[in-house]
């Protein structure tokens, strides 16, 4: 998913098939234009990189504003830089202790979305590493409750519903014992609005 490079997988990630899987709608026809919205708690970097010169797919990115794999240099010995550095279109960092700010600029930056050609599909990367029962190390610099995942997961749900825009979601980061906290209560809530 969203850390692997053109040349390279990174993290936890072999190959971008967010981006794949993008470009083949695109090669069949079925889609001209994508958003991504990638709520993960590490920086979506790979997708960022693969999409930086094409206008046809809008990245956004909330994430952790420093820790891993923003703590890495971002130019090599040769000066070259360091594609994980390659800024999202909307790229919202969080910086440690800054959560009660998280759903304010999720909103605004799903706002600015609004100013970038409109899309036949959004891909939605749902992390659930943010929470603060994550037991990754690299994901303790953001730590949000159940309640605050629920409000940012309707807050991208809502907003592509009013504009019918179709979206996919995909479960990313989300590591330990109760991850799956995180996924139920917002899947139990679209099947009871579609289906209840």
């Amino acid at each position: 998913m969203h850390y692997a490079q053109w040349d390279c997988g990174n993290g936890f990630c072999v190959m971008n098939d967010i981006i794949i899987a993008i470009r083949r709608l695109q090669a069949d026809g079925q889609i001209r234009h994508a958003w991504v919205i990638d709520t993960d708690v590490h920086k979506g970097d790979g997708t960022a990189a693969l999409t930086k010169d094409d206008p046809t797919i809008t990245t956004l990115s909330l994430h952790m504003a420093s820790g891993w794999l923003l703590d890495q240099p971002s130019h090599d010995n040769e000066g070259r830089s360091n594609p994980s550095f390659t800024p999202s279109d909307i790229d919202i960092p969080i910086e440690s202790g800054e959560e009660r700010f998280y759903i304010d600029r999720l909103d605004t930056g799903l706002a600015e979305l609004t100013g970038y050609p409109d899309p036949d599909i959004a891909v939605v990367v749902y992390g659930a590493d943010p929470y603060f029962h994550d037991e990754l190390p690299s994901t303790r610099k953001l730590q949000l409750t159940l309640k605050q995942l629920m409000e940012r997961d309707l807050l991208v749900y809502r907003f592509l519903k009013q504009r019918n825009v179709p979206m996919a979601y995909l479960m990313a980061g989300g590591y330990g014992e109760r991850a799956w906290e995180v996924y139920s209560q917002f899947l139990e809530f679209v099947l009871l609005e579609k289906y209840g």
